[in-house]
C-alpha cells in the first residue's frame, strides 16, 4: 500500500510553488480569518455573559405541579401582584400560584372547560368599565391607559390577563359547574327550623342548656356572654317567624344533630361539641324539617363551601406531585434573586 502511494506521488511530481500574488492573498485571507473569529469570540463572551445575567435567572424553575412548572418570571409576577416583599410572606404567594394551576387543571380535568381567549377579553372589557353600548374608540382609550398604569407596576396587558383574569374566571366557572353538579337551580334540599345557641365552654353550655329547659326565653339567653353565635334567623316583616335553615350551611356537628334520622321536635340537645371550633358548643333545638327549595343567597354559600370543599381535595399532596423548589439546594438564593427583582427598576 505505501509502495502504491509513493508511485502516485512520483507520477504527480512536487507541488508548483506559489506565487507571491497568492501567498499574499493567503496571508490577508488568514489575518481576516483571525480577526472574524477573535470578533465571533468576544461577542460570545458578551452574549453568555448577557445570558447568565440577564436571561437565565428569569428562567429558573420555582415551581413544578403535575409536570407544570412555573418559573422565576411567574413567581416575580405574582409577587408584584399580592404587594409581597418579604421573605416571609413568599410562602403566601407560593400556595396561590399552587392553587391557581391545580385550579386551571381540575377545571379541564374534572368539567373539560378551558378559558378561553373570548372570555379572557371580554373580562377585560367589563374591568376597564366598558359596557354593551361603550365604542370601540373607547375601549382602546381605556385600554392604552390601562396598558400605562400597568407598565409602571411592572406588569403588561398580557401578564394582567395571566396571572390575574385566568385565575379569577377559572374560579368563576369552577363555582359554576360545581353549582350546577351539585345544587341546580330551583332543585330542593333538607331544611330544618331551628333555634340555637352557639357557646364557648362545655359548662356555660352546659347551664345555658338548664335555663332553657327551665322555661327561659331563648332572646334573653342569645345574649349571654358566652354565647358566640345564636340562630334563629328571622325576615324583616316578621320577627316571630323563623326561616328555614339548609343542610350543609352549618358545621358538621351542627348537620349531625339537626338532620339525624332519628329526631323529636322541640327536644333540647346536650352540648354538642362543635366540629369548626372546638372551643365552642351547639345547644339545638329543631322544631321542624323538610324539603325546600334553595334560596339565592344560601345556594351560593352552599356552592362556595362546595367549591372549597373540592379545593381542598384535589389539592391533596397526596393525588399531586408538586416540587417547590425554593425548598431545594439553593432555594434560598432564589427567594433572595427574587425579593430583589420585585421592584419595578429592578427588571
Amino acid at each position: 500500500m505505501l509502495e502504491k502511494l509513493l508511485d502516485r506521488f512520483r507520477e504527480k511530481g512536487p507541488s508548483r510553488p506559489r506565487s507571491k500574488m497568492e501567498a499574499e492573498k493567503r496571508r490577508r485571507f488568514l489575518i481576516v480569518l483571525a480577526i472574524v473569529v477573535a470578533v465571533v469570540a468576544s461577542l460570545s463572551i458578551v452574549g453568555y455573559g448577557y445570558y447568565d445575567t440577564g436571561v437565565r435567572p428569569w428562567n429558573q424553575r420555582i415551581l413544578k405541579v403535575n409536570g407544570k412548572v412555573l418559573d422565576m418570571r411567574d413567581f416575580v409576577k405574582m409577587l408584584r401582584l399580592n404587594g409581597v416583599s418579604a421573605a416571609d410572606d413568599a410562602p403566601y404567594v407560593i400556595s396561590v400560584m399552587e392553587d391557581n394551576e391545580i385550579s386551571r387543571q381540575g377545571l379541564k380535568e374534572d368539567f373539560g372547560v378551558v378559558i378561553s381567549d373570548e372570555a379572557v377579553e371580554a373580562k377585560l372589557r367589563e374591568l376597564l368599565g366598558m359596557t354593551d353600548n361603550s365604542t370601540e374608540q373607547e375601549y382602546r382609550e381605556a385600554y392604552k391607559q390601562a396598558k400605562a398604569n400597568l407598565k409602571n407596576a411592572g406588569f403588561s396587558i398580557g401578564d394582567f390577563e395571566k396571572y390575574y383574569i385566568k385565575p379569577s374566571l377559572t374560579s368563576e366557572e369552577l363555582q359554576k359547574q360545581i353549582g350546577e353538579r351539585d345544587y341546580p337551580e330551583g332543585s330542593s334540599l333538607d331544611h330544618a327550623q331551628v333555634q340555637a345557641l352557639l357557646v364557648t365552654g362545655a359548662d356555660d353550655a352546659t347551664q345555658l342548656r338548664a335555663r332553657w329547659e327551665a322555661g327561659e326565653a331563648f332572646d334573653k339567653l342569645s345574649e349571654e356572654e358566652s354565647v358566640s353565635e345564636s340562630l334563629r334567623d328571622t325576615d324583616s316583616d316578621n320577627t316571630a317567624t323563623i326561616e328555614w335553615v339548609p343542610k350543609g350551611i352549618r358545621s358538621e356537628a351542627f348537620d349531625n344533630f339537626t338532620f339525624s334520622e332519628v329526631w323529636s321536635p322541640g327536644v333540647i340537645s346536650d352540648p354538642i361539641q362543635d366540629s369548626d371550633d372546638t372551643g365552642k358548643y351547639w345547644v339545638i333545638k329543631v322544631l321542624a324539617r323538610g324539603q325546600q327549595p334553595l334560596s339565592e343567597a344560601d345556594r351560593t354559600t352552599l356552592i362556595s363551601v362546595a367549591f372549597t370543599e373540592w379545593l381542598e381535595e384535589v389539592s391533596d399532596p397526596e393525588n399531586n406531585d408538586i416540587v417547590n423548589y425554593l425548598n431545594k439546594k439553593g432555594g434560598t438564593a432564589k427567594l433572595s434573586w427574587a425579593l430583589d427583582h420585585v421592584a419595578v427598576g429592578a427588571s
